[in-house]
């Protein structure tokens, strides 16, 4: 996929409705690294999943109750984790806020859903 868009403004980046109370905002994006913006209404939940990509995620605010295999931690504003490859994950928003996902590859099923 060659890479034809470097910018990538907030504001004019469409909204998508997920499960209740999530909506997210596919940030910027190349063939190796995607951002995606995640918006969660407390009482949201992320449900397990896994994928063959590779995951960071950054909480920029509220807190958030993750799930990584078996293991729970609840992470707040500042806080991360690292999501392997095809491991479970998911997470139940305690307190409204925002995750930034990072992904590597890219999710092209985000873009061609």
């Amino acid at each position: 996929m060659e890479q034809k868009k470097q910018w990538f403004l907030f504001s004019s980046i469409p909204e998508e409705s997920l499960a209740p109370g999530h909506r997210r905002k596919i940030l910027a994006y190349n063939p190796a690294l995607m951002c995606v913006h995640n918006h969660f209404c407390a009482g949201a939940v992320g449900a397990a999943h896994q994928h063959p990509h590779a995951q960071l995620s950054y909480i920029l605010s509220g807190k958030f109750e993750f799930r990584v295999d078996e293991e729970r931690k609840i992470l707040c504003a500042g806080d991360s984790l690292s999501v392997l490859p095809r491991q479970i994950h998911g997470c139940l928003c305690l307190e409204e806020g925002v995750v930034l996902d990072i992904f590597s590859p890219m999710r092209e099923d985000f873009l061609h859903p």
